[in-house]
């Protein structure tokens, strides 16, 4: 007992050694799970962009930027990524330190000083504050941002240190000088702006922990408090962020020129000085506060100059190219990214099935004009029900139970489960159970807060709230995202942990109350409680979220230039095959001489301004002949097409002549032929005589539907990147090699297939046309060249985790091999197409990659193919496997909604029979989403049938009849002959036939 008496007699000595002990700890867990290069996503570009400082996208991250380069700047090339993904390791500790002072600092507000409290009162307070911060520390969004190069561990860090020194200030809230702590607070806002806007959120908590330290309580003085701290966050944002460069380009505009951004900053900065000085001077005292901190929040914000710096040099990577005042603005506004209605504009019309342009609406929830987000509108009955159903909902508390009730699946739109009953994705490495413990703990917390401090409670609803529910309200997200949102709540999730440890606290007062002070009780709790739910949720989470064997996205980006030749045009079409080509060349410098274009950005002006203009590395500018009139036109305004034949000449003759020798090549792409840069190189040309090529390229573009006229005919306009693809193509003049991503959709590729040629992960335009290519002809010994240049670091790694993109990313890699493999089986090379098939199943297994049924049923079809019969048969019989169940389970959720379908339509009725139009509409909708359901599932399971249909095909190919109609038989018993595949071997080649796969 004198050893334990010791131990917490000293609070100041324990408190930091126990604050030391979550860095550490913490700080070991994400290091040993860190990613060890680029991820996809926004990853590889804030890497490159760190590490070169170079400008992002909108609306830019320079602090982060400033960091990355320090992190990186003496690092070798192959751990400049690792160097910067730990700055998110280095943030997310001292976040996990900060919670535990937090929740320390937070007991001691109604507790007072440690010296007075009761021995067992300490060990709740260390004990709880200790379980809050680990749990927080492995709760499923923060652990993911933790291990990857992002802005949001800086930002949420950002967001603990001012939650901290908040408490600071109010313990020395009376004391002299205690003004430098929140001067200190207004200059991280500053730097934090430079790094992410959420962390302003803070803002409001910090409102209500001065307020009452400075106030008692009452309606009005509450009030004021409320409208001090809205114009508080509104005089930063958008005010200083947005509002100020306007005013700065106004006056520049309205002097001609002769007030320039360094003289309007300069004049406020004389603005601010003289403020301080005078408020100062006066003894003014809070003027003199309230001027202070507004100069350090634009010092801190200063560090956006980078941006204005840095893409007046035209890096590589000069996102809006904001080297101007009013680009500088439009990069600030994210103008590219459009208008978001905030509380009036239009709205979508169950009644018209559109958009109502005719009258505004208050709190417009469905907005956008997109197909497919109506037709996911048409499901809900009115913006409450959109608002409550799928933006509070789908999009905010199905990411809180993921990080405290439990998650079902890393499948895109997995909802939540507790554990207490199995769901379909048990095997799923991201099924993750906590059995509620989290959730009950920290609701628990919080009423326990409320009733021995509502003060300090009331802020942290505050900040859970503003960083939570507000956000929802402010992003307005369309239905369909390309991705989960949940990173951007991760405050709210920080807030919810600080109730989490309090409610550790709470449960360890009532052991000293009902159980006499029990030591031993009350560290037996502690451990109870360390272990079900830090401890519960740290095993459940690191499988999924342990990325430390994970090398696919550089790897993918490098598999995607070493397909292509020389001094190549790549086009890509989004974030996941960007990002990583940016990392990549920038960072490790591989295939520099390739230009990437991504199309997303192709519909910019400034994007297609660079293109034309600036070179990158070695790749020269692209062949664009639009002037800066027409880019502006083109980027304006929508471009109805009429469909027509669209023909590029081959010039035979000119082609021969520049491919003849390096000067010869740069003189007719029109680079100064004595530059030093390696322009020309083997394997430019197209690698077949330029004799067989055809004299041009001709082909039907029909453009994209743009739905009917007024005379019921289809209308059909083309995209800004689709005009510009073609004016690069004719002016191109065949002397650059052209690829498309495999990637890019059919619609972006232009109708161009039949002159596609597949090379490894691109399909390359040539001038040669193949009709029946399907996805582009195959060279097998150019396919075969580029994949044996590619390079699967730890893909077939038992122990990597890959989510649910990574896996269907590798499944399109078997796609390229199967191509090959059939290629070499129409030119009569059986042992050839084998071979490859064992290649690829060798560096890409499919028990690491996941059970996808599909690209495992056609690689085992492949095989059959190929005359390798056990390969087939050992694929078909893990696919048949699967597919019988899921068969059987989408059968069972088709006959439950078929009830459900009964139900809802008799009470249609009935609601029709009593003139209940309210309760008509609620059924209507209902039912409208009952169908929806009915028909996914419909197709889940045409697709099961249609491969267990190949699968059979298998069966029959490898002489195994019996055990093709054994498959049938057990089809017809899962679905009562509702639905069948055919009985005897004529019968599966008919329908099989039907697929085309041959």
């Amino acid at each position: 007992m004198t050893k334990q008496v010791r131990m917490f007699s000293n609070h100041r000595a324990t408190n930091r050694t126990l604050g030391l002990f979550t860095l550490l700890a913490s700080l070991i867990l994400y290091f040993v799970t860190m990613a060890p290069t680029a991820s996809f996503w926004d990853a590889g570009e804030f890497i490159a962009v760190g590490h070169g400082l170079q400008v992002n996208h909108p609306p830019g991250a320079p602090f982060y930027s400033l960091l990355g380069r320090l992190f990186s700047m003496f690092m070798p090339t192959g751990y400049v990524a690792a160097s910067i993904n730990f700055i998110s390791v280095l943030s997310s500790a001292l976040t996990v330190m900060l919670l535990y002072l937090i929740i320390v600092r937070l007991v001691r507000e109604w507790k007072g000083t440690p010296d007075e409290m009761l021995p067992i009162e300490k060990i709740g307070m260390y004990g709880g504050a200790l379980i809050g911060a680990f749990t927080f520390a492995v709760t499923d969004t923060f652990w993911f941002n933790a291990v990857e190069a992002e802005v949001y561990a800086v930002s949420m860090f950002f967001t603990a240190i001012v939650v901290w020194l908040a408490l600071v200030w109010a313990e020395n809230h009376d004391r002299p000088y205690n003004e430098r702590w929140l001067l200190l607070i207004a200059y991280l806002f500053g730097l934090a702006l430079g790094v992410h806007l959420l962390n302003l959120l803070a803002l409001f908590f910090v409102t209500l922990i001065i307020y009452f330290k400075k106030k008692e309580f009452d309606i009005a003085s509450f009030a004021a408090s409320s409208a001090i701290a809205v114009a508080s966050f509104l005089l930063i944002y958008p005010f200083t962020v947005q509002s100020l460069p306007s005013i700065m380009e106004g006056m520049t505009q309205a002097s001609y020129g002769l007030i320039g951004p360094i003289f309007f900053m300069t004049i406020v900065a004389l603005l601010l000085g003289w403020g301080v000085y005078y408020t100062h001077k006066n003894n003014y005292r809070i003027a003199n506060i309230v001027f202070l901190s507004y100069a350090l929040i634009i010092i801190g914000y200063s560090s956006y100059a980078l941006i204005f710096i840095r893409s007046t040099a035209n890096p590589p990577i000069d996102e809006n190219d904001p080297e101007t005042v009013e680009a500088f603005i439009s990069y600030l506004e994210r103008e590219q990214y459009g208008n978001t209605p905030l509380l009036t504009g239009h709205t979508f019309s169950n009644e018209k099935g559109t958009i109502d342009r005719e009258q505004e609406v208050f709190f417009p929830r469905r907005y956008s004009t997109s197909p497919q987000h109506m037709q996911q509108y048409a499901q809900y009955s009115s913006d409450l029900d959109f608002f409550l159903g799928y933006q509070l909902d789908h999009m905010y508390l199905r990411y809180f139970a993921w990080n405290f009730i439990g998650r079902d699946s890393d499948i895109q739109d997995a909802s939540w489960q507790s554990g207490f009953s199995e769901t379909e994705n048990e095997d799923n490495p991201a099924h993750n159970s906590y059995f509620y413990i989290p959730f009950l703990l920290g609701l628990f917390g919080m009423i326990f807060h409320f009733q021995n401090d509502w003060k300090r409670a009331l802020s942290v609803l505050v900040l859970f709230i503003m960083t939570g529910f507000a956000i929802i309200v402010f992003l307005n997200q369309t239905p369909m995202e390309p991705r989960e949102r949940d990173y951007a709540y991760v405050g709210s999730f920080f807030a919810f942990s600080i109730w989490i440890g309090l409610g550790s606290i709470g449960l360890i007062e009532l052991v000293k109350e009902y159980l006499k002070s029990s030591k031993v009780a009350a560290y037996a709790l502690l451990g109870l409680l360390f272990c079900a739910s830090p401890l519960l949720m740290g095993v459940q989470n690191f499988q999924d979220h342990d990325r430390s064997e994970r090398y696919v996205a550089p790897d993918y980006a490098y598999n995607l230039l070493q397909s292509t030749a020389p001094n190549a045009i790549l086009f890509t079409n989004g974030d996941n095959d960007t990002f990583p080509l940016w990392y990549i060349q920038e960072v490790e410098g591989v295939r520099t001489d390739v230009r990437i274009v991504n199309l997303s950005l192709l519909n910019t002006d400034w994007y297609i301004k660079q293109l034309r203009d600036q070179w990158s590395h070695e790749s020269p500018p692209l062949p664009i002949s639009l002037t800066d009139d027409e880019i502006e036109q083109m980027t304006s305004s929508l471009s109805l097409h009429q469909p027509d034949t669209i023909s590029i000449p081959v010039n035979k003759d000119l082609l021969k002549q520049a491919f003849s020798g390096a000067n010869e090549y740069k003189e007719t792409i029109g680079v100064t032929p004595d530059t030093s840069l390696q322009i020309y190189s083997k394997g430019i040309g197209f690698g077949i005589p330029v004799d067989s090529l055809d004299a041009e390229v001709s082909w039907y573009f029909e453009g994209r539907s743009a739905g009917q006229g007024p005379q019921g005919n289809t209308r059909y306009y083309t995209q800004v990147q689709d005009e510009v693809i073609l004016d690069i193509l004719r002016n191109n003049k065949w002397l650059r090699p052209v690829y498309f991503a495999n990637t890019v959709s059919s619609q972006s590729q232009l109708g161009l297939q039949p002159y596609f040629r597949f090379e490894g992960k691109a399909f390359r335009i040539v001038p040669q046309r193949h009709e029946n290519a399907g996805y582009g002809w195959i060279d097998p010994s150019i396919h075969a060249k580029r994949l044996e240049d590619f390079r699967f670091r730890g893909w077939n790694n038992p122990d990597a985790y890959f989510d649910e993109n990574i896996r269907r990313m590798l499944g399109n890699y078997r796609f390229s091999i199967t191509e090959l493999a059939s290629r070499y089986k129409e030119i009569g090379m059986p042992d050839s197409a084998s071979y490859w098939l064992k290649w690829g199943e060798e560096r890409i297994p499919f028990d690491v990659t996941g059970n996808n049924v599909n690209s495992i049923t056609l690689y085992a079809y492949s095989y059959a193919s190929a005359g390798s019969d056990s390969s087939a048969v050992d694929l078909a019989r893990k696919a048949e496997k699967q597919l019988l169940e899921d068969l059987k389970s989408n059968m069972n959720d088709f006959d439950k909604l078929q009830q459900e379908l009964a139900t809802v339509d008799t009470e249609l009725k009935s609601a029709r029979e009593n003139a209940d139009v309210g309760r008509r509409q609620e059924l209507q909708s209902r039912m409208q989403q009952i169908s929806s359901r009915r028909q996914r599932i419909t197709q889940d399971i045409s697709f099961a049938i249609s491969h267990l249909t190949i699968v059979q095909r298998i069966y029959f190919m490898t002489g195994r009849d019996e055990q093709a109609m054994q498959l049938a038989g057990q089809v017809d018993s899962i679905t009562g002959g509702r639905v069948s595949i055919p009985t005897s071997r004529e019968e599966n080649k008919k329908q099989f036939d039907q697929f085309q796969l041959d």
